[in-house]
């Protein structure tokens, strides 16, 4: 498993603890990051991800919400 990998799998496991929208946000734009490092063409760059540019990935299909794998969803408490 490579760091960028383990990294993932520790803001994978964050994100699905209770916590403050702006935290969830930051860990949501690390993860979206690192996640654009293994796959560039599936996610948006991460400057553009975090300024909100509206910019796409040169045309590539982009993933704006997490991974299904991560099954976040319906686990974490937005306060």
């Amino acid at each position: 498993m490579s760091f960028v990998q383990r990294e993932l799998d520790r803001i994978t496991v964050a994100l699905r603890e209770p916590q403050t929208e702006e935290k969830y946000n930051q860990l949501y734009a690390a993860q979206q990051s690192l996640s654009w490092v293994l796959e560039p063409g599936g996610y948006k760059y991460p400057y553009d991800m975090i300024m909100d540019t509206g910019a796409d990935a040169g045309g590539y299909l982009l993933n704006l919400s997490p991974p299904l794998s991560l099954d976040i969803h319906g686990r974490c408490e937005i306060q």
